[in-house]
């Protein structure tokens, strides 16, 4: 059995064309279009796509950690592989990659985590495809634009009085694709930020605990909210708990301002 489903619209815009789950046999399982007025043809999936899943499925040298992509016709393939299943999407080349792959790998994983088994053993159930739809919608619903005016401005404001306590070195907030939208990261750390963000996941909702960068004479404290990431560093000579708690106070006035 396939899920099939015609263009629902998901709230807000989507980077993404059409999407599919692959099964390790090739087989379509699922696909939706985000297109107007348009339906996904399971059938119609192209073969070249159905050989390249089964192919990179089954050797040894594919990662679950990787989004690969293949560019034909103005357009780009991406595919992102998991035990039962490949996720496989069709979007234009204006797309950005880094934030294509960061959005194929976190909803790859949401679906692994919340699908995986009923996609080895589906028993055709209708509601199974609603909560599956539900969750595409929540992650393509995040927004991967530059930070709207009035975002910025709330950025500015947090940034600024962050930077007011004495125990604070440096503070940055960066956009989906590691632009810094405002703050004052010395510039020897925003490589290894970029990169952070770049290999990093998307999440429809805020990180739990910041992550730690060790980098030179800071700890860095980083945490996601939406597409945006909040970097904070204590002074050398001060406690990592500061920089721990104002970056959360930053993600969480932000996370209220984005949901």
């Amino acid at each position: 059995m396939t899920w099939e489903t015609c263009n629902e619209p998901s709230s807000g815009t989507t980077m993404i064309r059409c999407i599919y789950l692959v099964n390790k046999g090739g087989d379509s399982l699922y696909g939706r279009s985000f297109e107007d007025d348009a339906c996904v043809d399971l059938t119609a999936l192209p073969s070249y796509i159905r050989n390249s899943v089964v192919m990179m499925q089954s050797s040894t040298s594919t990662s679950s950690d990787r989004v690969y992509t293949l560019e034909l016709n103005d357009s780009i393939w991406s595919y992102s592989f998991f035990p039962s299943f490949a996720l496989v999407s069709l979007t234009s080349v204006e797309q950005s990659l880094t934030q294509l792959k960061n959005l194929m790998q976190s909803l790859g994983y949401a679906i692994a985590h919340e699908f995986g088994a009923l996609i080895d053993s589906w028993n055709g159930s209708m509601s199974d495809i609603a909560d599956i739809n539900a969750l595409i919608d929540t992650y393509l619903s995040v927004s991967l634009d530059s930070p709207s005016t009035n975002t910025i401005k709330l950025i500015e404001r947090l940034v600024d009085k962050a930077l007011k306590k004495p125990e604070i070195s440096f503070v940055g907030v960066f956009d989906a694709e590691g632009n810094l939208v405002k703050g004052n990261v010395p510039d020897i750390y925003m490589f290894r930020i970029q990169v952070e963000i770049s290999q990093g996941v998307i999440s429809p909702v805020m990180d739990i605990a910041p992550s730690t960068i060790n980098s030179g004479d800071h700890v860095l404290q980083l945490l996601k909210v939406h597409s945006l990431t909040v970097v904070v560093a204590s002074q050398p000579s001060e406690s990592n708990l500061h920089a721990t708690s104002t970056v959360s106070e930053i993600a969480n006035s932000l996370n209220d301002k984005i949901s």
